[in-house]
Formats: C-alpha cells, structure tokens, sequence
C-alpha cells in the first residue's frame, strides 16, 4: 500500500530502518484494520484520532475546504509504526495573506467560514516507542519541502514536544514558529465510582450536581432518557434547538450536522454513543451529546432550556445523570474537553484533572516570518 515515493531514515540504533509513504485516499480508506492497530498501540487520542471520526470528518468537509491529502505513514521494516494525517489548502491570514496550509485532519485552523473546530488532541499516531521518533522524520519530510508556507499542528496536547521537534531543526531565517490558542480541557475521576466522585466535589458543586434533583422533581416526573439510534434525528434536532434558545445559534448544522450524524449512527451500532434527553414534566429541557470509548467518555455538545427554572441549573444536573450512568459502564474518565460556559468556566469546579491544548504553527517564506515576529513583538 501506498505511492513509489519514499524516503528512508537512518535510525543506527534499530534493526530496521525507518521509511515513509505518502498514501493516496484509496490506500487511506482501505487502511481501517491498520490504522486501529497502530492506534492500540500508541498513546493517541482514541475518539479523535480514529479510523471513524478521520475519514468521516474528510467525507464531510474536504470538499468545501478543497484540500488534498497529504498523508504520511511510517514503516520500519515492513510494520506499519505511525501515521500523519495531514491535509493542504490554500487559507488567507488577516483576510489578506495568501498561504498554503498544512493541517492534521480533523479541523479547519482559524477558517473564516466559522468551520468549528471539533477535534482536539491532535498529533500523529504512533507506536509509544516510535512516537519521538515518527514527529522528528515527519519534521524533516515537510521541512523538506518548499510547497506550503504554513503548517499547523491544531489543539493537541503535545504542542511543548512538538516545539522541541522544531527546535532542533534547521529552521534558517525565512521559518518561524509560534505555539498560539491556548486551551485547557478538563476531566472527572470517576475511577472510584460515581459516589467517590461526588464526595471529590465542592459542597456548592456537589449541591448543583446531586442534591438539586429533588428541587428539580418539583417541577414534574424528572426522567433521563439515553436515545436508540433511531432517535438519532430527533435527538440532534431537540439539541438545536435547545443551543439556539441560549446560543442564538444550533449547536451543529449544514456539514457539521453531517458529520456528527454519520458518527453517531456508526457508533450507535457498537454501543459507543451516550446521546441522552432530560425531561421534566414531559418536556425536553436539555440534551446531552457524550461518545464512549473505551474506559473514556467525552462530553462533544450539550444544550438545555436557559429560562426553566433560575433555581438549578439543568446543565449540571443532565452532566451529573451522564456521568452516574458512565461510571455503572465503568468509565474512569469523564472528559469535558476544552472550552468555558457562558458566565464562569463551570468545568473546572467539576474535574479532577486537567490537560493543556495549544496550536503549533510554523510559518516559512520571506513574508509570513517577519510580519508574525513583528506581530508576537507588538502584543
């Protein structure tokens, strides 16, 4: 699998040296039972750097960016040790500077059409022992070419090993690198079951959580219901319309609706999709969207009725059944992910832990450098 053009990398310390191919789309697609062998054997996101929500992303949104694939895949021997799954198109910076980006798959950096970025935890996915060595070859296969002017390694967790990657690299005068956008993603330790966790919390937090559910019954028959895959539509449909009442705006529409539709069917049929309604009284008051992987759910959309009732707040309460029903499937980490609520970042009174996100990006050329370093200077 994959085109005549490779390169070979000289690791003296390896029985076999370490070689690249670039793979078309046809070789990508055929590649499932690969890809999620390597991703078993790496320490890469499992939701967000799988073989699903990949090539569903490219489905739905390589036409409208018109990218082309640039994917990399590393072997040493003849074993597949890690994989690059970058794409190239043309973006202008500021609305008036022309570049040729390369980004990892899985979102659209800073797209000016409001494209939102829904992956993090971006990086390449390796083998844990060939990591370092997979982002170093990497490095010098783009830094070797003189095609893009613009490369961004978006919201991962690596951004400080990246940097060290660019750091010992022959970067000249005409490159610059910036590590920008920084975020923080927050998780819950449910490893103790959901009791543990809520004896963790605040009394403020544990009170909004857990204890506010009898005020809430007041109200009407309080019940949480988790959706079929039949359901699917009308879930999404109910999360809308719940985001536009406090958002002005859906939560997912046009491409994204896509997207997030096609995930959710496919993991529907493995029991991975945890999209859940909370009712009141009869009525759908929020909607929780939660995808469950393995010993990790992440919390990818919510949207709940902003003028119910002053008094709780249904967010926490649906977040607090989401979790109790993750912690009976033995989930040990609930995984907020980045981003803040809209008056005060409630996700950091309900974690445990934390993990810092940044963008990596390395500009090249006689124009892009010097105006971004005069730019980093000014602020």
């Amino acid at each position: 699998m994959g085109s005549a053009e490779n390169a070979v990398f000289s690791e003296p310390s390896c029985d076999a040296t370490l070689t690249v191919r670039r793979w078309s789309i046809a070789d990508w697609l055929a590649s499932e039972s690969d890809w999620s062998r390597l991703l078993a054997r790496s320490s890469a996101d499992a939701l967000f750097l799988s073989w699903d929500w990949l090539t569903l992303w490219w489905h739905c949104f390589a036409g409208d960016l018109a990218a082309r694939p640039e994917i990399l895949a590393f072997y040493r021997g003849g074993d597949l040790v890690g994989a690059a799954p970058f794409y190239r198109r043309r973006v202008k910076r500021g609305g008036l500077l022309g570049a040729t980006s390369v980004q990892l798959i899985g979102v659209s950096w800073r797209d000016p059409g409001h494209l939102i970025s829904i992956s993090e935890y971006l990086d390449i996915v390796a083998t844990t022992a060939e990591t370092d060595t997979v982002r170093r070859a990497c490095a010098r296969v783009l830094l070797g070419e003189r095609t893009w002017t613009e490369w961004v390694i978006g919201f991962t967790a690596a951004g400080t090993q990246w940097c060290d990657v660019f750091a010992g690299s022959d970067l000249g005068q005409h490159q610059y690198v910036r590590e920008v956008d920084p975020l923080v993603s927050y998780q819950a330790d449910l490893s103790h079951g959901f009791d543990g966790y809520l004896r963790s919390l605040g009394q403020s937090t544990r009170r909004s959580v857990w204890n506010l559910r009898h005020r809430l019954a007041r109200q009407g028959r309080v019940s949480f219901e988790p959706l079929a895959g039949e359901e699917i539509d009308a879930g999404f449909s109910d999360l809308n319309r719940l985001h536009q009442l406090r958002w002005q705006q859906p939560a997912f529409a046009g491409a994204a609706l896509e997207f997030h539709t096609l995930v959710a069917r496919r993991l529907a049929s493995r029991g991975e999709l945890c999209l859940s309604r909370l009712r009141v009284g009869g009525e759908v008051v929020s909607v929780l969207y939660d995808i469950h992987r393995g010993a990790q759910q992440y919390n990818i959309s919510m949207g709940f009725n902003p003028g119910f009732d002053g008094k709780v707040s249904l967010g926490l309460i649906h977040l607090g059944y989401s979790m109790e029903a993750a912690a009976e499937r033995q989930v040990n980490t609930y995984d907020f992910l980045a981003g803040s609520g809209r008056h005060r970042d409630y996700k950091i009174h309900l974690s445990q832990a934390r993990r810092n996100l940044s963008c990596v990006q390395v500009l090249r050329g006689h124009l892009l450098p010097p105006l971004y370093r005069w730019h980093d200077r000014a602020r």
